[in-house]
């Protein structure tokens, strides 16, 4: 007889359609007879179909402006529960990659859905929230950006930037998705992410190394743009390097030298 703790598992599978035919009976069967767990499994459905579609790759004429990625994001208060959904999705490991992922995003999708009804005092129970919210949103980061999609690996960025901040795994990460990334639009992300972090010395030093690595125009420009918002002078040596180079894109050269300008 299926429990709640089953149901939670099965879902993932169910979803990911990764289940058996007899075990898809099993965990419909629960379902029919369990109607209050039926929105549960309805917002779960929703949450994951909604980021399954790749993002095509822009055009490199884009016009990359990033002026305005260091801007404090507006960050709304959310009512968060104590996590004994946490606890049972992370006690038992999961046989399959995307069975762990789609565990991670679940956590993740229930936070902030009610309050918890124990005595404990608001103000403990929600700077425990969180905390907890934190270190579940890292777990996430990590966890897409090891996903062949790269809308997977777009949405851990974006998660990264809801971070309020970010721990040095993460950063590390970060870096690895700027420099290596097949992905354009998922490495103009890592740059935007970065930039909420550009107070570490790791994370501006980072950046300015990353520069000449960079084979992407509208990157190219993303870092020029983000070196002019920080005055980062160490970074112009890097910029004349690339604009040195023959199979660099012209346009791209053009705002290296612009930014150069800003700069000095």
């Amino acid at each position: 007889m299926m429990n709640y703790k089953e149901f939670q598992e099965m879902m993932m599978d169910y979803i990911s359609d990764n289940l058996s035919i007899e075990n898809r009976k099993v965990f419909e069967e629960y379902l029919k007879n369990n109607p209050q767990h039926q929105e549960e499994f309805e917002q779960m459905q929703v949450f994951w179909s909604g980021s399954e579609e790749e993002i095509p790759e822009p055009s490199t004429a884009m016009d990359v402006k990033f002026y305005t990625m260091l801007n404090a994001s507006e960050k709304a208060s959310k009512k968060v529960s104590v996590f004994s959904k946490i606890t049972s999705l992370f006690e038992n490991s999961f046989p399959k990659q995307l069975a762990y992922t789609l565990a991670i995003l679940t956590v993740g999708f229930f936070i902030g859905k009610e309050l918890n009804t124990e005595k404990k005092p608001l103000i403990e129970e929600v700077k425990y929230a969180q905390k907890e919210t934190e270190n579940v949103r890292s777990q996430l980061v990590l966890a897409l950006l090891e996903q062949p999609s790269a809308n997977k690996r777009l949405q851990a960025v974006n998660e990264a930037n809801k971070l309020s901040s970010a721990t040095e795994t993460v950063i590390k990460a970060l870096f690895t998705t700027l420099n290596k990334d097949a992905n354009v639009n998922v490495r103009l992300s890592a740059v935007e992410a970065l930039a909420n972090y550009t107070d570490l010395s790791m994370v501006r030093e980072g950046l300015i190394a990353s520069i000449v690595h960079q084979k992407s125009p509208l990157v190219q420009i993303a870092l020029a743009d983000l070196m002019v918002v920080l005055q980062e002078k160490k970074a112009v040596k890097s910029f004349e390097k690339l604009i040195d180079e023959e199979d660099v894109n012209e346009a791209a050269k053009e705002k290296m030298k612009e930014s150069i300008q800003q700069i000095i």
